[in-house]
């Protein structure tokens, strides 16, 4: 899984790196093997104002099938992330079982039919 970790307006520090690596290998644990890029892009939206600013927004790259973009803001940039990480991998996870679940059912059908087409030959 190639991850890639983008911070605007705030330094990102080697504890919040972990957290997002870790919460990720977790997260797609399941769906790595499936997954192509995921970039992570931070962002503390109000500077030092304060307030709900701090955002988190995941891009994961699914070889075959559209982007899943997930943004959360969250006071909290672990929040932010938490959350994030949590929506995107549910989403992905859908995506990948509809198109395996889709790919079953065409080998199924086809299955069906050079079946029906074995049964037709041998019947005068």
């Amino acid at each position: 899984m190639n991850v890639q970790m983008v911070a605007k307006e705030f330094s990102l520090s080697p504890s919040l790196q972990e957290h997002v690596l870790r919460r990720l290998r977790s997260a797609f644990a399941r769906t790595q093997h499936r997954v192509g890029r995921i970039i992570v892009r931070l962002r503390d939206l109000n500077g030092p104002r304060g307030g709900r600013d701090k955002a988190c927004q995941i891009s994961v790259e699914l070889p075959g099938q559209p982007e899943v973009v997930i943004r959360e803001v969250q006071e909290n940039m672990y929040g932010a992330i938490d959350n994030a990480v949590k929506r995107a991998a549910y989403r992905a996870m859908r995506m990948v079982d509809r198109k395996s679940r889709l790919a079953r059912r065409g080998r199924d059908d086809r299955q069906l039919r050079i079946d029906d087409d074995e049964k037709d030959a041998g019947q005068p």
